[in-house]
């Protein structure tokens, strides 16, 4: 969260603690059922480790180019999170998890 911090704000829980309806399990992330019960990209693949990441342009503090930024962002710091995982000697299995940013 803290790369994508740097970029953009973090989408705050709805009153009701939830994003999109789904409950918020740390900030600005949300647990989904399998993305391929719902046809998300994640899906399409059984690789142990799948994620979608949503950066939108639809608050006015982002734009097309902060969403882009936040992405990439997103996917490299989860990329350092593994490796820094593997080093240790850890894994976090094959959750998938929309992060909702």
């Amino acid at each position: 969260r803290e790369q994508v911090r740097r970029v953009t704000h973090i989408a705050p829980a709805d009153p009701d603690g939830t994003i999109i309806g789904e409950p918020v399990l740390q900030e600005g992330v949300i647990g989904i059922p399998s993305p391929r019960s719902l046809g998300l990209c994640a899906g399409v693949t059984d690789a142990p480790y799948a994620t979608t990441t949503e950066v939108y342009p639809d608050s006015p503090k982002a734009d097309a180019d902060i969403c882009n930024r936040a992405q990439v962002a997103a996917i490299t710091s989860a990329l350092d999170f593994l490796l820094a995982e593997r080093r240790a000697g850890g894994g976090a299995g094959g959750a998938a998890a929309k992060a909702e940013l």
